[in-house]
């Protein structure tokens, strides 16, 4: 099997230089893995290998050229830079993009779809310049023995242009996207299954901030897109409408055109902030330049933010309605209320913090009456809720030199229910928590770890219980070269009461760096584990899993 690897690296001109000539970096390893078990109903094979390589050839100090294979007893893959490369030469502020590249222009318009084709980026003083062509999609043709029937794709090709300006708190940039599939890339017949039209798209957007009274902010975008879902159904003419922007595009009948629009205004200062945001995107807004859009949605936020105690204490939030059915054509409507906040604190090995996310939604649906045909469902109001609590708290304190102890405690706790018209319907629980202690003799090379952890669940008629303890040390031997770990954790799970498994999970692990010649010959390390893991009182028959890994790595 042969794969692509794409590599984006930005070749500087000022550093070329003949006598640097080849340089080769990169790395080899050779990974066996062991595994045994008592389930049946597990298929896994007993021995595997795996030799994995990634290369790096460096060519008068300005190209990159990289590669990478794997090569193992169930499967063979190679990679290799030129299947799907990128060559990205740079002088100053001029720099090239040849090959794959997957530029960014903005949200609404270009935003960042592999293209095969070129790319340009000159950043003069407080300009930026960008312009791209190339293909986003190759035409595959259908396959009736290979079943491809959801790779079938048109030939699409497309081009942008973006120019920005940014200078002494000004930012403002226009950009210009279109993007158009081959209708006559395929030749062989297309079945109705897979669902495939051929498009167009022309997007442009406009974007301004800027800020004034040394703290305050302004800031807005608005792109709108002229899309065409089915070039076969075009007739090819333009529409006759005294509409300046249908005259300027040149809007055919089947056409359509839908805008996105977002603005904030806000205070920012060193100790606190606060900021306005609106946006609204039309339903079945999209672009070809991206591969996935949030559309019909319009959304108000305020997020404010507090730092105090000289940013040792950080306090923040965001706070927001959304709404959908812009157009007011679905049978639902759907409103949410969305809440968060955060609170942490660092000082002097103390850190801590608490979060807090509330998602309420409010689905209204409602009675819809057709000429053949009447729903019986009623108009139906419905609401959901979901709360989630976080916090954390960890401790370090002890010499750098001799002792060090750590303490970390962390409790979550998720809640959700749903209601239709008062009436309750579903709701869950679920709450974790986990406590560790940890040391360090620094000049022993040696730390240990105890920690216990629980895990409650309860979902209607659902209840469950995980819990236990665990310890783990690390053991640094000649000079840290040879570093050894030890592991055990015993856990209890009980479900409706009931005690369904006990499991003992242990593991051993060590690993070895060689000295003395990774300067001429690279970086050579040794490494192998070993994990079982034992499932006791079960109703079934005790079973177990072991599973071995060995590994020798290279790095130059």
């Amino acid at each position: 099997m042969v794969q692509g690897v794409l590599f984006s690296m930005a070749q500087d001109l000022e550093q070329f230089d003949v006598k640097k000539g080849l340089k080769v970096s990169g790395g080899l390893s050779f990974n066996n893995t062991f595994y045994s078990g008592s389930d049946s109903l597990i298929h896994r094979d007993p021995y595997m290998y795996t030799l994995s390589g990634n290369l790096n050839f460096n060519i008068l100090g300005i190209i990159d050229a990289p590669f990478s294979f794997a090569v193992s007893n169930t499967s063979k893959t190679y990679t290799q830079p030129f299947n799907r490369f990128q060559f990205a030469p740079k002088y100053k502020w001029v720099k090239l993009y040849l090959g794959t590249t997957n530029m960014h222009f903005s949200q609404y318009t270009l935003a960042g779809h592999d293209a095969r084709g070129v790319g340009v980026e000159l950043t003069p003083g407080h300009w930026n310049v960008s312009a791209m062509y190339g293909r986003f999609k190759k035409a595959i043709e259908y396959n009736p023995e290979a079943n491809n029937i959801y790779d079938v794709a048109y030939k699409r090709m497309g081009y942008g242009f973006k120019v920005g300006y940014c200078n002494k708190g000004t930012d403002a940039n226009v950009i210009l996207f279109s993007a158009k599939d081959d209708k006559e890339s395929l030749e062989m017949p297309i079945p109705a299954e897979a669902d495939l039209h051929p498009q167009k798209n022309m997007a442009v957007s406009a974007y301004f901030r800027q800020k004034f009274l040394k703290h305050f902010f302004v800031q807005g975008e608005y792109a709108l897109s002229l899309y065409n879902s089915e070039l076969r159904a075009s007739n090819g003419e333009q529409i006759e409408s005294a509409n300046f922007i249908d005259r300027v595009f040149g809007r055919n009948g089947n056409d359509r055109f839908v805008d996105a629009l977002n603005a904030s205004l806000g205070y920012e200062g060193a100790i606190w902030g606060l900021s306005f945001c609106y946006e609204r995107v039309a339903p079945d807004y999209q672009t070809l330049g991206g591969y996935y859009f949030t559309n019909d949605v319009e959304t108000f936020t305020l997020a404010p933010y507090l730092k105090l105690v000289g940013g040792k204490l950080s306090m923040s939030g965001k706070f927001g309605l959304e709404r959908n059915n812009l157009n007011d054509l679905k049978a639902d409507d759907t409103r949410r209320m969305v809440g968060s906040a955060n609170v942490s604190f660092s000082s002097k090995g103390f850190m801590t913090s608490v979060s807090y996310s509330n998602f309420s939604t409010y689905t209204r649906y409602r009675k819809t009456a057709y000429p053949y045909y009447v729903d019986d469902l009623d108009s139906l109001n419905f609401y959901q809720i979901n709360q989630s609590l976080n916090a954390m708290a960890s401790y370090n304190f002890g010499k750098d030199t001799t002792l060090r102890h750590n303490i970390n405690v962390m409790a979550s706790y998720q809640t959700s229910d749903s209601k239709n018209d008062d009436v309750k319907e579903s709701i869950s629980d679920i709450v974790s928590a986990s406590v560790s202690y940890g040391q360090s003799l620094v000049p022993k090379d040696f730390s240990f770890a105890t920690f216990f952890s629980i895990n409650h669940a309860t979902a209607d008629l659902y209840k469950s219980l995980y819990y236990g303890p665990g310890i783990s040390c690390t053991k640094q031997f000649f000079d840290k070269h040879l570093t050894t770990g030890l592991s055990f954790a015993f856990n209890e799970n009980i479900l409706n009461d009931k005690k369904t498994n006990s499991l003992l999970n242990s593991s051993l692990s060590a690993s070895y760096l060689l000295h003395g010649i990774k300067e001429k010959y690279g970086r050579h390390t040794f490494s192998a584990s070993a994990g079982l893991t034992n499932r006791l009182k079960t109703e079934m028959a005790r079973n177990y899993e072991f599973l071995a890994t060995i590994r020798y790595g290279i790095t130059f």
